[in-house]
């Protein structure tokens, strides 16, 4: 590695912990309801998010149901017109 490649590679990390850092303070006067709210938690002096595991946020393989359903959902469908003053059925 070139002098040039290492000076780089410690202004990136001295700028990502600044980043951290100033994140944390922004965020550090917050309750953990407040996290909750922003999706985030306070772990062990740190703040990560809630949904940490890979297995909480995947999605299940779609089936055959399924694709019956979105092709229904995806048929057209008669859109019933109500005035927003007085909630007449409009023509």
């Amino acid at each position: 590695m070139t002098l040039k490649t290492l000076i780089d590679a410690l202004k990136a990390r001295l700028a990502l912990a600044r980043r951290r850092r100033n994140d944390w303070r922004a965020l550090s006067h917050l309750d953990a309801h407040m996290l909750r709210d922003l999706g985030l938690r306070a772990e062990q002096g740190t703040i990560v998010p809630i949904a940490t595991d890979l297995t909480q946020t995947a999605v299940p393989a779609p089936t055959a149901a399924d694709s019956q359903k979105a092709a229904a959902a995806e048929a057209p469908q008669k859109v019933v017109r109500v005035c927003r003053y007085c909630g007449e059925t409009l023509a």
